[in-house]
């Protein structure tokens, strides 16, 4: 399938109408039971949506939420930031075995000159996690970040500040160690090597071409109306310590944690993998480089979440490939092994099932999480599965 989602029965593409039908449900008694203010999902399989439903609000105080309201995509915007830097890859332009010093002088001789683009697309660097030791917020507290530059977005500049001061734990290729930094330094590394944004890269290699007309780094003043918030004293809401709200957020540069879009615009490039990087007649990437980015590049290497550690890293360019160990709260236990799936903070639940030729994008606004950002009262989890059980044939 290589056309644009079409919208159709589940029947036709063989899933169940009433299992599907449990997921609507659960999703409306989420938000009308006050769990959640705000849910939205999509499912297609075999490039038909078969799911398309939205509830609850997308502001406080504001107009009932639309499916083609724009989210914040928070750390599922990873696998797309991939996307654009194996896009250049295939140019030639940036080189999966090359040395990052090579685009970042100011790297050298500071313990990094063995770190290659591979160790930043895998988060296997050799350095310690900002998430899981809460450097970034020690770096606050303690004021060990200098002020941002004058006409630079503090949010760029606390990233990318961290991400040229890493702190080394392991050797490079040792393991992997889910961090920020990685994604920073490929963002600027785009910008680096293209001259522009990325913002501007992600938009002429990926978002124009796929037709993802609300998708953005850098939210315009068309768009900002149409972004979901949240409320003071909910995570990742105006008054906590890391926001989503607020023009600093949306003006960020960032493909480690900010990109925006709608949950038809990430099933569109969803579909766009599924199919081996072509959708609508539009090739944006070549197949032998989408299965590069779903395949595990790294056999035998352990890695550490939070304070799991795990013998199996399991991590392609961008995407989570799925394995045995599984992980509270984040995905669902039915998926088959050749499924992929990158989460987001606050509620972005995405995933891609390649065997069973399923796209499911489920997004919400969480009102509890875990200090590791587990999102305890979400159920995208559970909708994983109520998915994958709808399949017949």
């Amino acid at each position: 399938m290589s056309g644009p989602l079409t919208h159709g029965s589940p029947e036709s593409v063989g899933m169940s109408s009433e299992r599907l039908g449990w997921m609507r449900s659960m999703m409306a008694d989420h938000v009308e039971s006050g769990r959640s203010p705000s849910a939205v999902a999509v499912v297609a399989r075999r490039g038909t949506v078969v799911l398309a439903e939205a509830f609850g609000i997308q502001r406080p105080g504001g107009a009932a939420l639309e499916v083609d309201h724009v989210w914040p995509l928070a750390s599922a915007g990873k696998p797309i930031t991939a996307a654009v830097v194996m896009s250049l890859v295939e140019e030639g332009r940036i080189g999966i075995t090359q040395p990052i010093v090579d685009f970042f002088p100011e790297l050298r001789e500071t313990g990094n000159d063995d770190v290659l683009v591979h160790h930043l697309l895998t988060h296997t660097a050799g350095w310690e996690s900002a998430q899981r030791t809460q450097r970034l917020v020690t770096v606050f507290s303690e004021g060990q970040l200098p002020p941002a530059p004058e006409g630079v977005n503090p949010i760029d500049h606390t990233f990318r500040w961290l991400a040229f001061n890493p702190i080394r734990v392991a050797t490079p290729g040792e393991r992997m160690d889910y961090d920020n930094s990685h994604y920073t330094l490929l963002s600027e590394m785009v910008r680096r090597v293209t001259g522009d944004t990325l913002d501007a890269a992600m938009r002429a290699r990926l978002f124009e071409p796929l037709g993802m007309d609300r998708s953005a780094v850098i939210v315009d003043d068309a768009t900002r109306p149409h972004v979901v918030r949240r409320a003071p004293g909910l995570p990742f809401g105006p008054d906590a310590p890391v926001s989503f709200e607020g023009d600093d957020f949306e003006s960020a540069d960032s493909g480690a944690a900010g990109i925006f879009m709608t949950p038809m615009d990430l099933a569109a490039f969803g579909q766009a993998i599924l199919d081996g990087g072509t959708y609508d007649a539009h090739r944006v990437l070549a197949p032998s480089t989408v299965r590069s980015m779903v395949t595990d590049q790294l056999p035998g290497i352990p890695a550490v979440f939070g304070d799991s550690e795990l013998p199996r890293a399991s991590w392609g360019y961008g995407f989570a490939v799925r394995q045995a160990r599984a992980f509270a709260f984040y995905n669902g236990g039915l998926p088959s092994e050749h499924a992929v799936m990158h989460p987001g903070a606050g509620g972005i639940s995405y995933w891609i099932d390649i065997e069973r030729e399923i796209v499911g994008v489920y997004f919400e606004v969480v009102t509890k999480m875990s200090q590791h950002l587990e999102p305890i009262s979400g159920i995208g989890h559970r909708l994983q599965d109520i998915v994958t059980g709808a399949v017949d044939t």
